[in-house]
């Protein structure tokens, strides 16, 4: 059994907090938690020591049994009894033990809904397969995260300017896979290849002979020399020579 300390300082008790608060609390009159309270502290004990992505926790369907608890002064304790913490999300159920100066005081029955919320990207307008996206097509909205899997695009300026895979109806939301970097050259372009030294740089023309995008390393016939070589793509219409 793991023992979780949550200190009464009111401006812990005003936070969600994902890691119950550590201190010790002397507490000089007898301590009432209601309602309130035992949510924040349903809350912390629900997510300690557990890895959630960034975002607003939300508790709902609250309930606790006894629904109010009367402590003599103090430094207040938690040890959990029963609770799924492996997974953090969802219907919640904790019991534990309440402890004033290591003392059992009693018991006690939380539980809960625990919800992710965040800002995820979705679209304004219909985008069509292989359109490239901009800022007026994008939008932040706010989401239950848990509801939406992995992937997710949570800010805008990585989306802008990538080239889409399908359709896309207006108000959907950005995943990284339904998106990718544009093609900025495409087979039987002429191209300049870029080849540099320290020293040297030397600039001649070629002919690609395969699509990429920016990074890519594809062929390209020299048409100079007339041989093929692998060149990175570093912009529209230019590469660079791979040695």
């Amino acid at each position: 059994m793991r023992l979780f300390r949550l200190a009464l300082l009111s401006a812990c008790l005003s936070s969600l907090f994902l890691l119950p608060c550590r201190q010790a609390v002397a507490l000089d009159n007898q301590t009432h938690l209601g309602t309130d309270e035992l949510r924040k502290i349903f809350l912390s004990l629900a997510t300690a020591n557990t890895s959630l992505p960034k975002g607003d926790i939300e508790v709902s369907k609250f309930s606790a049994t006894p629904d109010s608890i009367e402590l003599p002064p103090g430094t207040l304790d938690f040890r959990i009894v029963s609770g799924n913490q492996a997974k953090p999300l969802g219907q919640q159920v904790i019991v534990s033990d309440v402890l004033v100066d290591g003392v059992v005081q009693g018991h006690i029955k939380l539980s809960g809904d625990l919800a992710l919320y965040g800002d995820v990207v979705c679209t304004t307008s219909t985008l069509p397969r292989h359109s490239i996206v901009a800022a007026h097509n994008l939008k932040r909205v706010r989401r239950n995260l848990a509801m939406l899997g992995p992937d997710l695009i949570t800010d805008e300026a990585s989306a802008i300017g990538k080239e889409v895979l399908t359709t896309l109806q207006p108000g959907a939301i950005l995943y990284g896979n339904t998106l990718k970097e544009p093609e900025l050259v495409k087979r039987g372009d002429i191209v300049s290849i870029l080849a540099a030294s320290d020293s040297l740089t030397i600039t001649v023309p070629g002919r690609v002979q395969n699509a990429g995008a920016k990074g890519d390393l594809i062929k390209v016939k020299n048409l100079m020399s007339r041989k093929e070589i692998f060149a990175k793509i570093i912009g529209p219409g230019t590469v660079q020579a791979q040695f």
